[in-house]
């Protein structure tokens, strides 16, 4: 893929994601139209019996595709498969010290520009259907538009990653896997000819170091991501392609890319997760959705309705099927910025949130097709973990990232960690993307001067 293709494409492919350029100049082009920012409701999705054909959302158009997404991921179970993820015993109570100052004290930079613009403008304007900001152990700002409310499940896109590789790092620090073990010791099913996964190791799949030749082009029905989404049910079968009857078959099909070794280069790519996520099962003995309960979810207090997207098989789709709360992310990220700790419960491994804080390789990330001096600085960006990693001093944090706008951001130094959810219209946009980075940067710096 070259780098032209990585910065302008419109639509990129169904759980994939690639950080967007803070000084990125090319502001999208969208219709000039009064509503473009309008809400669902504003919009009359669904509204009716039936609604009309130009307002109705459809397992076609609900994923990918704004408006519709205004509505959508709001209610991603009507159109897919799903299984629950248990609440806890009892709900942890959050404590809120609201700043309201915040609503006109935050100044946010408009990328390519002098600008500045206010937290209501730049929600607004990212398509925000939540946000909330987290100090220490209290919110202290927290909104929600498009008919959102604290307790309403949405879709977090590829931020699911982020949950599958920390339960892959706990599960190494229970010491039922460790990095350095080859994939085939847990999955043998993988060691085949030429394989991607054949003789590379755990670490290297949670970093996405492994050499694979996977194309994630959406707009070419017989790529790597389309047959993928095929496989899964998600997407349309193309006539002349025989497509595996499963993930787990589809799996063994990949090879390893000619042009790299493992380990070599860092190569943002899909199907990797869900091979962390095989070896998490067989090493614990559990799917995503226990795992995630039986470790995190019971033990931070969460409520209400959390579920995961499943495929036509009725297997978890790890790269991108977590729906959940903004108050249930707001425990995990209080969490996870407090050291694992919660509720004076240490929830993760301090040592595996230091893993995260500190990063993988640089120059692997540098070396790879996912950076470039526009997009992501050379020597400011890693990937551990199935997190992303910025290393820019002074605003060194880590984070969950998914596509239209789902964002789990993490910033140890500053004490600070906002969760915020988007029903953007495109799937990766340079501009929205960096006007993102640009709202939690003005976010951070003024809690920080107050």
């Amino acid at each position: 893929m070259t780098k032209l293709s990585i910065l302008n494409r419109a639509v990129i492919p169904i759980i994939a994601f690639a950080l967007a350029a803070v000084n990125a100049t090319d502001k999208p082009a969208y219709a000039d139209d009064a509503d473009k920012y309008a809400t669902a409701k504003e919009l009359g999705l669904m509204e009716g019996f039936p609604p009309p054909p130009d307002k109705q959302v459809t397992k076609a158009n609900a994923l990918l595709k704004g408006p519709y997404n205004r509505w959508a991921y709001q209610h991603m179970r009507m159109f897919y498969p799903t299984a629950n993820v248990p609440a806890a015993d009892m709900p942890y109570p959050l404590s809120k010290t609201i700043d309201w100052t915040m609503e006109d004290g935050v100044k946010i930079k408009e990328p390519g520009t002098d600008e500045t613009k206010s937290m209501a403008e730049f929600l607004r304007e990212t398509w925000a259907d939540a946000i909330v900001v987290i100090r220490g152990d209290q919110i202290v700002y927290e909104k929600y538009l498009n008919g959102m409310h604290p307790n309403q499940p949405h879709q977090m896109m590829s931020a699911t990653k982020s949950f599958g590789g920390l339960l892959g790092l706990m599960t190494v620090a229970e010491g039922k896997a460790s990095e350095d073990d080859l994939v085939t010791k847990y999955i043998p099913e993988l060691d085949t000819e030429n394989g991607a996964f054949a003789d590379t190791t755990f670490g290297q799949i949670l970093n996405m170091t492994n050499s694979m030749d996977f194309t994630e082009v959406y707009d070419d029905p017989r790529s790597g991501i389309r047959t993928y989404g095929a496989v899964l049910g998600w997407t349309e079968k193309v006539d002349g392609i025989d497509y595996p009857p499963s993930l787990y078959e589809y799996l063994k099909t990949l090879k390893v890319d000619p042009e790299h070794e493992h380990g070599e280069i860092f190569h943002y790519q899909t199907p990797k997760t869900d091979v962390v996520n095989w070896v998490s099962n067989r090493a614990n003995n559990q799917s995503f959705q226990e795992s995630l309960y039986d470790k995190i979810w019971s033990k931070i207090g969460t409520e209400g309705e959390t579920y995961v997207l499943l495929d036509n098989n009725a297997t978890l789709v790890a790269g991108g099927g977590l729906n959940a709360t903004p108050y249930n992310l707001t425990r995990f990220a209080m969490m996870m910025l407090n050291n694992g700790q919660l509720d004076g419960k240490q929830v993760v491994p301090i040592e595996v949130i230091d893993k995260l804080a500190a990063g993988g390789d640089i120059a692997a990330f540098d070396a790879g097709p996912d950076s470039d001096d526009i997009v992501h600085k050379k020597g400011e960006w890693s990937y551990r973990g199935q997190w992303w990693v910025k290393h820019t001093p002074g605003m060194e944090a880590f984070m969950a990232i998914g596509i239209h706008g789902q964002w789990i951001y993490i910033d140890r130094n500053h004490n600070v960690a906002i969760v915020k959810l988007s029903s953007m219209p495109k799937s990766k946009d340079t501009y929205l993307d960096g006007y993102n980075l640009e709202g939690f940067y003005g976010i951070v710096r003024y809690l920080a001067a107050n």
